[in-house]
């Protein structure tokens, strides 16, 4: 069970910023430093990115860090590395609630952009993006203030510094121990096969895969379900 860990890095930052046809063309424009609300008004999502907008400009040490150019793989490192540093340092609840609000958005991707949650990449993908925001756009609007809640406090948490927990190594065990548990039998080989390769997977075979495991993961026990949501949004 520990294996789908290594894989299951949920970015959904990249659904913010303009969007960009090709991988080294740069993909968002800070220029002074200040954020610029990307959704127009009258927007299902724009009301609730106003708020990010608004909060992350009340930043200086956000402007700062971020003022300037990045291309998708910039882009992309930056937003990972954020929620890594965010499932390190935010509390249970906030975690919980952005996990629950992935395992809603899950099933309204397309097939072929929900596989793409479980394998391995290394670039900030605009049609996926796309996917997710269109799926915000059909959810009620405190998913999408979850995500961006979780995201702001994770770039926050990086530039204040604010400390790390201690890792707790037998929590994730046990929480591992719990998940595992909800899988056996033909369920538990089906999930096992996607997991020896979610490469090779199909598309239908790994999109299930992961949407019953971030929703299981939601399901647990408190104590187990924030285990897990660190692991899945710390990507280790």
């Amino acid at each position: 069970m520990k294996k789908f860990l290594v894989f299951l890095v949920l970015v959904v930052g990249g659904a913010m910023w303009v969007k960009s046809k090709l991988s080294g063309e740069p993909i968002i424009h800070i220029g002074s430093g200040e954020l610029v609300n990307p959704y127009p008004p009258g927007s299902a999502l724009h009301a609730q990115q106003q708020e990010f907008v608004d909060r992350f400009n009340a930043d200086p040490k956000l402007r700062e860090r971020f003022a300037g150019r990045f291309t998708s793989k910039g882009l992309y490192a930056e937003v990972t590395g954020a929620l890594q540093r965010g499932a390190r340092s935010l509390d249970s609840a906030q975690l919980i609630q952005v996990t629950r609000a992935m395992a809603a958005v899950i099933p309204r991707l397309r097939e072929e952009n929900c596989a793409k949650l479980i394998r391995p990449k290394d670039d900030f993908d605009p049609v996926l993006s796309a996917d997710i925001s269109d799926a915000l756009e059909r959810l009620p609007p405190r998913h999408h203030r979850n995500f961006w809640n979780f995201y702001l406090d994770s770039l926050k948490a990086e530039v204040h510094d604010v400390p790390e927990r201690p890792v707790d190594m037998p929590a994730r065990e046990r929480a591992l121990a719990e998940l595992g548990s909800r899988y056996h039998g033909p369920t538990g080989e089906r999930l096992a096969n996607v997991m020896r390769n979610p490469v090779r997977a199909p598309d239908g075979e790994a999109c299930w895969a992961i949407n019953t495991l971030t929703h299981t993961s939601t399901q647990l026990s408190p104590d187990h379900a924030e285990a897990l949501a660190r692991m899945i949004w710390g990507g280790r």
